[in-house]
């Protein structure tokens, strides 16, 4: 019985995190841009230096050397605090959007 308490417990946490961070009813055509503000920048910052999330870009970003699929299964699995959006976004609006995190680090 705890056991199972425990695990709604943990769910509906997870679920909060998500919706608190900006997940949820993403269109489908969403630029990059519009994926980041309406997902990542509650946690990331609207100018991607950082708050509850880590620093994207400046002096303080540690994923600034990183490589696209580093982006890509972070954001789809999840790292760290950060939880998983693959059940939010789809392949393609992850791709799109760390492309655009990428394209604001310069690359």
């Amino acid at each position: 019985m705890i056991v199972r308490v425990l695990k709604v417990g943990i769910v509906t946490a997870m679920t909060l995190l998500i919706y608190a961070c900006g997940g949820g009813g993403v269109p489908e055509d969403a630029t990059g841009e519009e994926i980041y503000v309406q997902v990542c920048a509650r946690c990331h910052g609207e100018d991607l230096q950082g708050g509850t999330g880590l620093a994207l870009v400046g002096e303080d970003a540690r994923s600034i050397d990183k490589p696209e699929r580093y982006f890509v299964q972070s954001i789809s699995a999840g790292i760290g605090r950060m939880p998983s959006f693959r059940g939010t976004l789809n392949e393609e609006q992850i791709l799109r959007v760390t492309r655009y995190v990428m394209e604001r680090q310069g690359r």
